[in-house]
C-alpha cells in the first residue's frame, strides 16, 4: 500500500507539481516578483499576493484546458504520422488561425499580471506597465534558455522518465532566472516612480506582443526540423535579452535626465537665494557700519563688558566676509551666523581669490551645500569639542583645493562614491553632494568623499583657471 502511495505521489509530482512550477504563468509571476519586490507594498500584502497567484494560476489552467489544446496538438500527441499527413494538406492561413485563441489567452494572462502588480504594490500605472513588459521579456528569456539547453543535451537525456525530466527543466528554469536577475533585473528594480513615458512603454509592449504572436504561430508548426526550431528559439531569446538590455539603458538615461532636471532646479533656486542673501548681507553691512559708530560714541556711557559683547557680535560677521570673493563672502556670512545660532564652531581658512574663475551661483551652490550638510551632521552631536565645521580653501600644486570636514555619528552607506541620504523622501533629497560633484565636473575638477575615524570630509580639486 505504501509503495502504491509513493508511486501515486511521484506521479502527481511529475505530472502536476513540477510542470506547474515551470509553467508560463508561474514563470511570469516569479519574473514580475523579481522586478517589483522592493517597491512600496499595499496593506495586507501577503493576502493580496496569495489571491493574485490563485486567480492567475486558475485562469491559466482553465484557459489551457479550453484553448491551449486545439485539434492539431491532440492529434500530434496521439498520432504524429497522421498529423503530418493532415498538416501537409492544410493551408498556412488555416494553421495560423489556430493560433488566434492562444494569442488572446496570453494577452489575458499579461493583463492579469499587470493587474496583480497594481493590486499588490503602490506604483503608478506607467510603472506597472513597464514592469509587466520587463517580466514578459524575462519569462520568454528564461523559457527559451531552458529549452535550448534541454535540446542541446546528449541523446541519453531523452531516455529519462517524466519525473526526472520535469525536475531537470525546473532546475534549469531556476538557474536561468538567477542569471536573468543578475543581468537584467537589478538595473531595473529601483527605477524612480513614473519614470518612463507612455510612448516608450507602448513601443516595448508592442515589441513583446510581436514576440508573443511569433511564438504562438510557431506552435502551429510542431513538425519543424530540430535545427530550425532551435534557431527560432534562439532568435526569441536574443530578442528578449535585447529588450531587457534596452529597457535598462533607457531607464538609466531617463533617471539621469530626471536627476539633472532636479539638480538644475536646485541650482536655479540657489541662484535666486544668492541674490536675496546678498541684499540681506548688504543691509547688515550698513547696519554694522552704523553700529560701530554708535559703539564709539557710547564707549564712555555703558560698561566695558557690554561694549565687549557688542563688539563680539560685530566680529562674528566681520571675520567671515573678507575672503576676496563676494559670492563666497555672502555664503560664509550666512552660514557663520547659522553656526553661531546652533552653537557650532565654524573654523575656516579661506582664500576666495582663488575662485575667480567660478560663477557666483556655482560658488554659492557648492559651498552652501557643503556647509549645510556639515551643519546638519554636527547639530545633533552633544560633545561640545566635536561641534565644529572646518573649511579650507587654498592653492595646492597648481590646483584650488577646497576641504571641508565635520564629525558625524550616523552610520553611512555609500552609493556611487557618495553617501546615501538618510531622509525618508529619497526621490527629492540626497542631491546636495551630487550637485557639488556636477559643479566640480563642470570646471573639470573632481570631488572625493571620505569618512574615517568619525570625521566626514569632502575634498574638491579645481584647476586654477
Amino acid at each position: 500500500m505504501s509503495s502504491e502511495l509513493l508511486e501515486g505521489l511521484s506521479h502527481v509530482g511529475s505530472a502536476i507539481v513540477l510542470p506547474l512550477f515551470t509553467s508560463f504563468i508561474v514563470e511570469l509571476l516569479v519574473c514580475a516578483g523579481l522586478f517589483v519586490w522592493r517597491r512600496n507594498r499595499r496593506p495586507l500584502f501577503v493576502a493580496r499576493v496569495m489571491l493574485s497567484v490563485i486567480v492567475c494560476v486558475a485562469a491559466a489552467v482553465l484557459t489551457y484546458v479550453t484553448v491551449r489544446f486545439p485539434t492539431y496538438v491532440r492529434l500530434y500527441r496521439e498520432s504524429p504520422e497522421l498529423l503530418t499527413s493532415v498538416m501537409q494538406h492544410m493551408p498556412v492561413l488555416q494553421r495560423c488561425l489556430y493560433a488566434v485563441p492562444t494569442i488572446l489567452r496570453f494577452m489575458m494572462l499579461y493583463a492579469l499580471c499587470y493587474a496583480a502588480i497594481h493590486f499588490c504594490f503602490r506604483i503608478k500605472t506607467s510603472t506597472a506597465l513597464f514592469y509587466t513588459a520587463a517580466a514578459v521579456a524575462m519569462q520568454h528569456f528564461v523559457h527559451c534558455a531552458s529549452q535550448i539547453i534541454v535540446d542541446m543535451m546528449p541523446g541519453e537525456w531523452g531516455d529519462v522518465d517524466q519525473w526526472q525530466g520535469a525536475l531537470v527543466l525546473f532546475l534549469l528554469s531556476v538557474v536561468c532566472e538567477m542569471a536573468g536577475y543578475w543581468m537584467f533585473v537589478r538595473p531595473l528594480a529601483v527605477i524612480p516612480e513614473g519614470l518612463t513615458g507612455h510612448g516608450v512603454l507602448l513601443l516595448f509592449a508592442g515589441l513583446m506582443l510581436c514576440v508573443n504572436v511569433f511564438a504562438c504561430l510557431l506552435s502551429t508548426f510542431p513538425l519543424l526540423p530540430h535545427a530550425v526550431s532551435v534557431l527560432m528559439m534562439l532568435t526569441r531569446l536574443v530578442t528578449c535579452a535585447f529588450v531587457l538590455a534596452l529597457l535598462a539603458v533607457i531607464a538609466g538615461r531617463e533617471s539621469a535626465e530626471r536627476d539633472g532636471a532636479v539638480l538644475r532646479g536646485l541650482l536655479s533656486q540657489q541662484q535666486a537665494q544668492l541674490a536675496s542673501d546678498k541684499e540681506t548681507i548688504d543691509l547688515i553691512n550698513i547696519k554694522t557700519h552704523d553700529l560701530k559708530k554708535q559703539l564709539t560714541l557710547l564707549s564712555g556711557r555703558i560698561s566695558q563688558d557690554e561694549i565687549a559683547e557688542l563688539n563680539h557680535l560685530v566680529d562674528i560677521y566681520d571675520a567671515s566676509i573678507r575672503t576676496g570673493n563676494e559670492a563666497l563672502d555672502v555664503v560664509l556670512a550666512n552660514k557663520s551666523l547659522l553656526c553661531e545660532q546652533k552653537g557650532i564652531r565654524f573654523e575656516r581658512m579661506v582664500d576666495g581669490s582663488q575662485l575667480v574663475a567660478m560663477k557666483p551661483a556655482d560658488i554659492y551652490a557648492l559651498f552652501g551645500n557643503a556647509i549645510d550638510n556639515a551643519i546638519e551632521a554636527v547639530q545633533f552631536i552633544k560633545e561640545s569639542e566635536r561641534r565644529y565645521v572646518e573649511l579650507n580653501v587654498r592653492e595646492h600644486m597648481g590646483m584650488v583645493r577646497i576641504h571641508i570636514e565635520n564629525p558625524y555619528d550616523a552610520e553611512l552607506t555609500f552609493d556611487d562614491g557618495l553617501p546615501r541620504t538618510t531622509k525618508s523622501d529619497r526621490q527629492y533629497h540626497g542631491f546636495g553632494l551630487r550637485s557639488m560633484r556636477m559643479i566640480a565636473k563642470q570646471y573639470k575638477g573632481v570631488l572625493t568623499v571620505s569618512a574615517e575615524g568619525g570625521v566626514f570630509a569632502v575634498d574638491v580639486l579645481l584647476p586654477l583657471s
